[in-house]
């Protein structure tokens, strides 16, 4: 059952070295209503720091439904405004269907694979990395012409938010517990396991499915092994286990936390659908350390899901610098939209900015920033021109500042300058917390704008 059939694809960031070390098999695969019940526990763990709400929704859209109740379906998830959706049996419909506009979704398409997408909103996430995982396979022992009901994956992305709040999604459905896949839900959740305990080396993780075992049972839902595994049902939290499926009032459909220590629930509700399970709902909040501003690691923009990723990036690490602190920003040419709004504010509250460009000519927004900042290098705040660029070491573009978001010596080093042409290409960010990252292109950086240390 451990086997994986797929091909794989390069990895963002960090994640494919930790799959590697930890030797497991990841698979990436190419890419293609009236609230019935609802738990409030918005007074819980008060004392915690929490980032903005997250809602997750998970739905369940029966397949082989009309065409008219199954777009219905569709809308009702997305009537909730969400910034996750996994959906479960959506394997024979279209994209077309499933995205709506502000939104964007991973899944790799498949008779399998093709089950469980994942939907994310493209105005606050953006994609880090995708993948496909094995979450059982076993057939019929005689050869049928009926659906291999053993064979399941999950499908999963990371993604970073405008505040820097980085999260993995899983979307999975295990077989139901009947005839030859009767005994698969522990081993499925063992894999679901491997996979959370990869991606939470990363951040927190969310899983939306249909399990196929009742909540409420105390004989077939396996309670010590999800707690072996560190993830969590939302109704462990609530306290109340809401009622998804038609048949008897049963709790089959899941939100899981990748660990109660890195969320706080605010509260849980399910919807009425033309499918034979009930939408559910879950607002969260990332707590503690997961809530960071910043997370070090790689973050990727891309033209078509996230084209503005590395520049909200940039751009907050300005906009969550205090006052007396400094940011040393450099880029080849800069003309990025939102930017020279972000030094103008900045200035206001009192942070020095040192800005370092190049090209042949300055651009518009370089020109009203000389005479924003100056051009005097001993000063606090300046601007100054460098031909010789990669000489002195330097990347394309970097945002180097002391202090932002509440973390010290933060460095954003991307691969393309600053500039409108960037939200058209493949981009790619480090981000670095640690003083000697930061010390490293600190020299080099002020050595280029002809100033000593």
């Amino acid at each position: 059952m451990s086997s994986l059939r797929s091909t794989t694809r390069a990895v963002r960031g960090t994640l494919l070295a930790a799959v590697t070390a930890l030797g497991l098999a990841l698979v990436l695969l190419p890419a293609p209503g009236v609230r019935l019940a609802a738990t409030d526990t918005s007074a819980l763990r008060s004392d915690v720091p929490t980032s903005a709400p997250i809602r997750i929704v998970q739905a369940n859209i029966k397949s082989r439904m009309a065409t008219a109740e199954t777009k219905a379906d569709i809308a009702r998830a997305y009537a909730q405004k969400p910034d996750f959706i996994t959906f479960n049996e959506v394997t024979y419909r279209p994209d077309s269907w499933l995205v709506r506009d502000g939104y964007a979704m991973w899944r790799t398409p498949g008779n399998f694979t093709g089950e469980t997408p994942v939907v994310w909103n493209t105005a606050r996430w953006n994609m880090v990395a995708q993948g496909t995982w094995l979450i059982s396979n076993k057939r019929r022992v005689q050869p049928s012409n009926e659906f291999e009901r053993g064979i399941r994956y999950a499908n999963w992305v990371s993604l970073q938010s405008n505040l820097g709040e980085r999260i993995s999604v899983v979307s999975t459905h295990f077989a139901p517990r009947s005839g030859y896949t009767v005994d698969l839900i522990e081993p499925s959740l063992k894999r679901l396991g491997q996979l959370v305990k990869t991606l939470r080396a990363h951040g927190p993780v969310l899983v939306g499915g249909d399990l196929n075992v009742n909540y409420k049972s105390r004989t077939d839902y396996p309670r010590s092994l999800m707690a072996s595994l560190d993830m969590a049902p939302v109704y462990d939290v609530t306290g109340t286990a809401l009622s998804t499926g038609d048949y008897r009032g049963s709790t089959i459909d899941y939100v899981l936390l990748s660990s109660v220590s890195q969320f706080a629930v605010d509260r849980a509700w399910v919807q009425e659908l033309n499918s034979d399970h009930r939408l559910l709902g879950a607002d969260v909040k990332l707590t503690g350390t997961s809530a960071a501003a910043f997370t070090p690691g790689t973050v990727r923009s891309n033209p078509t899901t996230s084209p503005r990723a590395i520049a909200f990036l940039v751009i907050k690490s300005i906009n969550l610098a205090p006052e007396g602190a400094v940011v040393h920003l450099a880029s080849r040419r800069l003309d990025l939209p939102g930017i020279e709004q972000a030094i103008i504010k900045a200035r206001q509250r009192g942070v020095h900015v040192q800005l370092l460009t190049s090209g042949l000519r300055m651009s518009a927004v370089e020109k009203r920033l000389v005479k924003l900042l100056g051009t005097r290098v001993r000063a606090k705040s300046w601007v100054a021109h460098q031909r010789a660029w990669f000489e002195n070491g330097l990347p394309a573009a970097s945002s180097m500042v002391s202090a932002s978001g509440g973390i010290r010596a933060l460095r954003i080093d991307a691969n393309r300058a600053l500039t409108r042409e960037s939200y058209t290409r493949v981009t790619r960010a480090t981000v670095t917390i640690d003083k000697p990252s930061y010390d490293r292109l600190f020299v080099p950086f002020l050595r280029a704008a002809g100033r000593s240390l």
